[in-house]
């Protein structure tokens, strides 16, 4: 899929909101969740254009989503439990196959992936995505016709939502429900969903309904405002700021083109990655948040640079063409 310089700055401003809520903390707002769910629609959006509109191979599609994930965060899961040995921190065999399995969220229960010393918590997200490329592939071998894809996305984007009701109401999945990919996969299927149908059916929009949408959404993570509209009315809101960000107007497309915002969004999975341990432990370095900020955003730049990025064309050129 060719490069759109607007989704680079959507990424920009995804992981910009995780650095702020990590580093600066506006207390009254929940930035870094937000930062994460913009990251998530717009993953669903590609996803469902390269699964269902251009019907790339599953062999062709799994290396590629290989390369672009697993290298790195192979190397991040080395360095953090790496860290965690010469810290002495106590964990398990299990914990740590079920972090490089992506199913660290559920397994073990005890420890919860937020309550270690280890710097894993944030790739609950990375769990998510994961689950839902294979849902979503699955998906394929079931739908042919792209509008009944659309339909079931929809349909099971709506179920996430309803069960984070559940979850909410009963406390059956504990406090940190709104990680489990049963919760959270609405922002990825209802923007892959959307997606399908406005391309099928050819949904263009106004050139302020993406900022207008975005604004919305942001609005349901300020702390004043109740907690269940960031898993019920944010979802939708950005999947439709998402999936119509190539029709805003010429001035919303001016800043996501900002080079700096670009470049962020371009280095946002290694920035993700290794900002953890620097956040988290901020406290040992001289400086403390604003070092681990700086430091955070020059280790992303060189994983990209000089791993992340040499790694996935190697891999591409060599199996995934």
């Amino acid at each position: 899929m060719n490069r759109v310089e607007v989704w680079d700055g959507w990424r920009g401003l995804a992981i910009l909101f995780v650095l702020v809520g990590h580093f600066a903390n506006i207390e009254w707002l929940w930035e870094d969740r937000f930062g994460v769910d913009i990251f998530f629609v717009l993953s669903g959006m590609l996803m469902s254009k390269i699964l269902f509109e251009q019907r790339m191979k599953l062999k062709r599609f799994y290396i590629r989503r290989f390369s672009r994930i697993f290298p790195v965060f192979l190397a991040y899961i080395f360095v953090a439990y790496s860290l965690a040995i010469l810290a002495k921190f106590e964990f398990s065999v299990l914990e740590m196959f079920s972090t490089i399995a992506f199913l660290r969220t559920y397994l073990p229960v005890e420890p919860h992936i937020f309550n270690t010393d280890i710097a894993i918590g944030h790739l609950w997200s990375l769990n998510v995505e994961e689950h839902a490329y294979v849902i979503m592939s699955v998906l394929t071998l079931i739908f042919l016709s792209v509008k009944r894809a659309a339909y079931a996305l929809l349909v099971l984007g709506a179920a996430a939502i309803a069960v984070s009701f559940y979850y909410s109401n009963s406390g059956t999945a504990g406090e940190y429900f709104y990680i489990r990919t049963e919760s959270a996969i609405s922002f990825v299927f209802l923007s892959a969903g959307y997606s399908l149908l406005r391309s099928r059916y050819s949904w263009q929009g106004t050139a302020w309904l993406s900022p207008v949408c975005f604004v919305l959404a942001l609005c349901c993570y300020v702390d004043a405002m109740p907690r269940w509209l960031t898993w019920s009315v944010a979802p939708v809101l950005l999947a439709l700021a998402a999936n119509h960000l190539t029709n805003v107007a010429l001035p919303i497309q001016k800043m996501l083109c900002w080079r700096p915002l670009q470049l962020l969004g371009l280095y946002s999975y290694s920035i993700y990655l290794w900002q953890q341990p620097l956040y988290m432990y901020h406290q040992l370095l001289p400086g403390g948040l604003l070092t681990g900020l700086i430091l955070a955003l020059m280790v992303g730049c060189l994983s990209f640079h000089f791993f992340e990025n040499p790694l996935r064309q190697w891999i591409n050129t060599r199996w995934g063409r």
